[in-house]
């Protein structure tokens, strides 16, 4: 009779641990954890950067208003080809976003990368930031593709808002192009202007 109470107990037992490590697991796959960051790397090598890079204008994967929290001391490598600087961002305001096979936005607070080397910014400052597609994930080809603003109502982020909500129509952008050449722009402006009307000839 003990034989048979033993053996009961120890079914019993395995039974329920089967069955709560079951439920854990089910618990773990339904609630996945997702960090609060988006982690963005630096294609340091592109000979372009900045909001309109190629001959038409590339698309963009993600483009974003900001505000840095932080920024590191620069670490020199001799193994590296460029100087790491990295910094964080907080995620303002989202102007486009697109889903990768390897990174999407999911409604993260904060931007990461490693692309502050020699750009004139300092915490606290607001900040249009572009990233691109590249392997199926985001980037940032740093220098130009970071553009410090005064607020708002800066032109241009009116601008850039604009051009992202005509389908990157570059036509939008024949009246600001002036105010491009204040970023140092002005070329590339005229380039993805140039390529749109030659587009709408065919």
């Amino acid at each position: 009779m003990t034989k048979v109470i033993v053996v009961f107990g120890f079914l019993f037992c395995s039974t329920s641990y089967a069955q709560k490590k079951e439920i854990d697991i089910k618990k773990d796959q339904s609630t996945p954890k997702v960090s609060d960051t988006l982690k963005v790397g630096y294609t340091y090598w592109w000979p372009q950067s900045g909001p309109f890079i190629g001959n038409c204008g590339d698309r963009y994967a993600f483009v974003f208003l900001g505000t840095i929290q932080h920024i590191d001391k620069p670490v020199e490598d001799d193994d590296r080809a460029y100087t790491s600087q990295k910094g964080i961002i907080k995620i303002d305001k989202v102007l486009t976003s697109r889903g990768l096979k390897k990174n999407t936005y999911s409604k993260q607070k904060f931007f990461v990368s490693d692309y502050f080397y020699k750009q004139d910014v300092k915490k606290d400052d607001q900040v249009l930031v572009f990233c691109y597609e590249y392997e199926d994930n985001y980037s940032i080809p740093g220098g130009k593709s970071m553009l410090k603003i005064e607020d708002s109502n800066d032109p241009i982020l009116l601008s850039v808002k604009r051009y992202i909500q005509s389908g990157q129509n570059a036509l939008e952008l024949k009246k600001d192009v002036t105010l491009w050449k204040n970023y140092g722009l002005e070329a590339e402006v005229k380039q993805v202007i140039e390529c749109r009307e030659m587009r709408g000839k065919d």
